[in-house]
């Protein structure tokens, strides 16, 4: 008997009710639309080399055209690679070198300094020899008779790397089967929910949007990209289009929750509001939960690396107490530790590191064996692999967890995860730079700013704008530094490194 693949989601969801709104966006597409379109493109992309084994470039904003590629690249067997098409050209080039892409999907033709191409397939006219996507009907309709792979990478998701270069974070098709399932039945979704899709398609946090959605046969309501930086804007769109599942980091609620006037707005239609990818502020969750009664409020918690991990439903007695929101226990198949620097398991109550298995679970980083062998070791238990998350977490009296921070530098801004080292080694490729250090600074908003402190080299002086400018062109605008200070010389420990806690310290 053959195992279940991410097409025989779509599949089944086009068996059960193909009439059924698979899509609205711009337009409406139902199911039944979606899996014909999807495979017309896959027959193309399956001439053009698609197939398993194969690494595809898929950079879109949001739009029907990036959920009928998604699934078209998934129909050939291929693995999609996600990229912002607002990522600079330079980052751009890095991943597609690194992932040895060949093939790109995308909104636009891949920018100068994306070399070694063989094919692009976009949905707009370009200068280039990329075959215009204009119109999904334009092509035979014969049905693609690749297979995709039962235990095969669903994607890669570049993150970013302590040592400057984004890590390939391989995303198995097994996880978001597991995942998908596991949130279908434990949020109950069914045809007449309505997900907003608010996440990029490069951030694990899109996978819920798409795949559990698809798996109950819902609608799937991605967020434009106009909208996101005006509250308002998206409450409006949220009570417009009915949504019933919210999913996004918690930054992007507590903007609707301050600028957003929810008063203004129905949204009676909402049932779930879920949120990941970093703290939620106690005050805020406090405000939202007070101006939407009506819906359940869930916190996930997982790496990239794992997915989704552990869930917490926020018992909404407990806002009025003064304590964090736990990030509470493991999904269905997913097994815990947590553990001291030896790797051995903590007395109840005292803090240590996560370590989590199961199903959803990475299998390693693309071409990268040393940092997979690194991070994932044998389990305790004997069975599969364990991810060490570095995360810092504390079991309650009850069993839920409570996160309490990182082990290391990593800085969570925003729902990302940012090694600060990836932005220091950009900064020191300025040639005025003689020392750089980033830091974070706790926000209630966003969890953490991130702070630079740069120390120039003698003689030469360095002003802000001239360094964003230049961090542009190689760093995501999610890791651009939102606070600036500038040293004679960086502060030193007594064992004369960078003194990262007194920067932390200092104001501007």
């Amino acid at each position: 008997m053959s195992l279940e693949t991410l097409h025989d989601l779509l599949q089944r969801a086009t068996d059960r009710n193909g009439d059924q709104t698979a899509v609205d966006f711009d337009q409406q597409l139902t199911y039944a639309e979606l899996i014909d379109a999807s495979d017309r493109l896959a027959q193309l992309l399956s001439r053009s080399g698609s197939e398993p084994g194969c690494r595809v470039a898929f950079c879109f904003r949001k739009s029907i055209d990036a959920i009928v590629s998604m699934f078209a690249i998934i129909r050939t067997g291929a693995t999609y690679v996600p990229l912002d098409p607002a990522w600079p050209a330079d980052r751009m080039a890095m991943i597609c070198d690194d992932a040895g892409i060949r093939l790109w999907l995308g909104t636009h033709p891949p920018p100068e300094g994306v070399v070694g191409i063989d094919t692009a397939v976009v949905s707009e006219p370009g200068e280039s020899d990329a075959i215009p996507l204009a119109s999904w009907k334009d092509h035979d309709g014969q049905t693609c008779s690749a297979a995709a792979p039962e235990n095969g990478i669903a994607n890669i998701l570049y993150t970013s790397g302590s040592t400057g270069r984004p890590k390939g974070v391989q995303i198995t098709t097994r996880s978001l089967l597991h995942f998908s399932k596991w949130a279908v039945d434990y949020f109950e979704l069914n045809p007449e929910d309505r997900l907003a899709n608010h996440a990029p398609y490069n951030f694990d946090l899109s996978t819920f949007d798409i795949f559990a959605a698809v798996r109950a046969g819902a609608t799937m309501c991605p967020v434009p990209e106009r909208l996101k930086m005006f509250p308002f804007q998206m409450a409006k769109f949220t009570a417009d289009r009915r949504i019933t599942v919210w999913y996004s980091v918690p930054s992007a609620l507590v903007m609707m929750q301050l600028r957003g006037k929810l008063a203004d707005h129905d949204l009676s239609c909402l049932r779930h509001v879920i949120f990941a990818g970093e703290v939620m502020p106690k005050p805020a969750l406090q405000a939202l939960a007070e101006a939407l009664p009506n819906p359940t409020w869930t916190n996930l918690y997982g790496p990239t690396e794992t997915n989704v991990c552990t869930y917490y439903r926020v018992d909404k007695s407990e806002l009025s107490r003064e304590l964090p929101v736990p990030i509470g226990g493991p999904i269905h198949d997913t097994r815990l530790w947590v553990v001291d620097e030896q790797g051995r398991p903590v007395d109840e109550g005292d803090s240590g590191e996560l370590w989590v298995a199961g199903p959803t679970l990475t299998n390693g980083y693309f071409g990268d064996p040393e940092l997979t062998s690194k991070k994932l070791i044998g389990a305790p238990d004997n069975n599969g692999d364990v991810y060490r998350t570095g995360d810092r977490v504390r079991k309650r009296a009850d069993g839920a967890l409570l996160f309490e921070g990182r082990i290391d530098r990593m800085i969570k801004c925003r729902g990302h995860r940012i090694e600060p080292g990836e932005i220091e080694v950009a900064l020191h490729r300025h040639p005025s730079v003689k020392e750089a250090a980033v830091v974070p600074i706790p926000d209630p908003v966003f969890g953490n700013r991130i702070k630079a402190c740069v120390a120039p080299r003698e003689g030469q002086t360095i002003e802000e704008p001239t360094l964003i400018a230049f961090c542009r062109n190689c760093l995501p605008s999610y890791m651009l530094p939102d606070i600036w200070q500038f040293h004679d010389a960086l502060p030193r420990t007594d064992r004369e490194k960078v003194d990262l806690q007194a920067l932390a310290k200092e104001t501007s």
